[in-house]
């Protein structure tokens, strides 16, 4: 998986028109204009004759490019077309100018830019580049003077990094990557016997991002020995420090990338192997090595590359223990002319079944179930879900480098929890250490994402609360099928019903609405729980006749079909908070919003159509004395 770099948006005033006035036509189109006479005679320095106009004009557009208004000038001006030739110039100075000033404005200007500079052709250049500075940093004298090599070493990290975010970006850079043979050229500099880890690691960046979904790069990489003897050894290399982590990590998520390449024979071992490596990277207590900071967190950057490494060993086991996603657009070409009035219920109800089953199947190879259980990583995974001590983010939160700590120790753990749902849907629950293990589960888990004063240790709380009400909804699941569990509290469900009515997180709303519905179908079936789905029924009919969306309605409607289809109290407890005149009331407003919305339903249409269709028939039901 690549990184993603978010995109700067502009604000924009409010326009009743929606378009923009002349006056501010006019006063963009000034402005432009003034940025380019500013930049004009730095962009034609580039071609001068005297090679110090060149280094200079390199060095100042390299700071320049961050300009995000200037931006659109220099691309007019051809910066891209007249920077490129200089990566290969014969002056390393030059040439290091021009590779920073290309990578700042890859950074700066995004993939919409990123695009647009593979357009321009700065492949060609950008190619001969990689393999000239890899190979004269591999083939170095360490009797030359160290400036040369720390110049050398600058050139490599430019060159692969400027790659990498073309490629990030843009299928045609990929492409080009694939054509002109870079790969081995990357691999390579993976040894780090002969290369940096300053250099190995944006290569490995480079590498776990052109390899997914790649068929091309995956079987030149199997196909041969070598490369993958080095992949091999780079997984397995010694080492501890923050950057050795990150780098077998790296190669780890390169590996998982091309699996479906792999000889069946080498498949097991190799799994094994990768699954070892991002378990012990899990094992490295990330508080401990912030502590030793405090009380000034400086010099942050080996603890950022430690979390960074924690951050993608948990994205690539989420992966791992999620099956494929091989109906992504399956409901995109969906006829929308179609007729609400003369579909098929039962054709309807079918697709969204299918749908669900889709979203939720349990199809983890066995080679993938036992590398996960042997390397003991549920276990580790719930380690990265939980908070360090509150004065240890106090202490952060006072330096600027500590809060950039504190966001990345809330990602990490946000991917922890998402990884940690990824396992409990896909494994069994004896795997899981049984139903004892899985109360006591629940309730840490409960414990951390609704009794804990969250401000105090999370930088995004919607994040934090979607993720962790997703593994609370995985575990509720799993615990469904028991008749008596011990560990959900009248308390639990007063708490969730709170939580569930004052969140304004939808996603996060969603889980919990499918985990009230659980424990609604289970309350259902008892005889003593008049006041539990007197609450329940509150919370879902405030939903349904509130002004929500069309996707969160329908998992509202679900949770009342679990919970009050059938059993003793039910009707008792749905007359006393008017729930049946409320879902009448609901069906013509359902029919007419699921045909005017339709465009915009995406991939929640079958599930929202479908709770339409429930909805008239769980009436009906009703109405007949049920």
């Amino acid at each position: 998986m690549g990184k993603t770099r978010a995109k700067k948006r502009s604000s924009y005033r409010y326009r009743a028109t929606g378009l923009p006035s002349v006056k501010e036509v006019e006063s963009e189109a000034q402005k432009d204009a003034g940025v380019g006479v500013k930049t004009l005679p730095l962009v034609e320095k580039l071609t001068s004759a005297v090679s110090t106009e060149r280094e200079c004009a390199c060095a100042s557009l390299a700071n320049l490019v961050f300009d995000h208004a200037a931006i659109p000038a220099l691309l007019q001006q051809d910066i891209v077309r007249r920077l490129g030739p200089l990566l290969i110039d014969d002056n390393r100075g030059i040439q290091e100018g021009a590779a920073g000033t290309l990578r700042n404005l890859s950074i700066s200007g995004g993939p919409e830019v990123c695009i647009k500079m593979v357009k321009q052709d700065v492949m060609t250049p950008l190619t001969t580049f990689v393999q000239q500075s890899l190979d004269s940093l591999g083939a170095i004298d360490e009797t030359l003077g160290s400036e040369f090599k720390r110049q050398s070493t600058s050139l490599a990290i430019q060159a692969v990094s400027l790659l990498w975010n073309l490629c990030e970006s843009s299928d045609v850079a990929v492409d080009i990557f694939n054509k002109q043979g870079l790969l081995p050229y990357l691999v390579a500099s993976l040894k780090t016997e002969i290369y940096p880890t300053s250099v190995a690691i944006p290569a490995a960046q480079c590498l776990h991002t052109v390899t997914e979904d790649n068929s091309s790069a995956a079987q030149c990489l199997c196909c041969s020995s070598d490369l993958m003897k080095t992949l091999e050894k780079s997984l397995m290399a010694d080492g501890s420090s923050s950057d050795m982590l990150l780098l077998k990590v790296l190669t780890a998520g390169v590996l998982y990338n091309i699996r479906y390449s792999i000889p069946p024979v080498s498949f097991h071992e190799l799994l094994q192997a990768v699954v070892k490596v991002l378990a012990q990277v899990l094992d490295v207590n990330c508080f401990d090595v912030i502590n030793k900071l405090l009380p000034e967190p400086t010099k942050i950057e080996d603890v950022q590359m430690l979390l960074n490494a924690q951050q993608l060993a948990l994205e690539i086991l989420s992966n791992i223990c999620c099956p494929e996603d091989s109906n992504d657009d399956e409901w995109e070409d969906v006829d929308d002319c179609i007729s609400l009035d003369s579909a098929d219920e039962e054709e309807v109800l079918q697709e969204a079944a299918q749908y669900d089953v889709d979203m939720n199947s349990e199809s983890l190879s066995t080679e993938m179930i036992n590398a996960i259980v042997t390397q003991g990583v549920p276990k580790r995974v719930l380690s990265k879900c939980s908070f360090g001590e509150a004065t240890m983010y106090e202490a952060l939160s006072a330096h600027a480098d500590g809060e950039k700590l504190l966001h990345i120790l809330s990602t990490v753990q946000a991917r922890a929890l998402i990884c940690l749902n990824n396992i409990v849907s896909a494994l069994d629950t004896d795997l899981l250490g049984g139903d004892e293990a899985l109360g006591q589960l629940w309730n840490s888990l409960f414990s951390l994402a609704f009794t804990t004063d969250t401000k105090v240790f999370v930088s995004r709380e919607e994040d934090f609360l979607e993720a962790a009400t997703g593994v609370l909804r995985s575990i509720m699941d799993k615990m469904s099928s028991l008749k008596e569990p011990q560990c959900i509290t009248t308390e639990h469900v007063t708490t969730l019903c709170r939580i569930t009515a004052d969140t304004s997180c939808e996603a996060a709303k969603v889980k919990l609405l499918s985990i009230l519905g659980i424990i609604g179908k289970m309350a259902g079936k008892k005889d003593n729980t008049l006041e539990v789905l007197k609450s329940l029924g509150v919370v879902f009919r405030d939903i349904i006749v509130g002004d929500h969306s069309l996707w969160l309605i329908s998992e509202a409607l679900d949770a009342v079909f679990d919970t009050f289809a059938d059993g003793p109290l039910v009707n008792t407890a749905a007359d006393s908070v008017g729930l049946m005149p409320n879902l009448v009331e609901l069906v013509p407003v359902l029919k007419s919003r699921i045909k005017t919305e339709r465009r915009t339903l995406g991939d929640h249409f079958p599930v929202i159509d479908a709770a339409r269709v429930n909805l008239t028939r769980f009436i009906k039901y009703k109405f007949k004395g049920h």
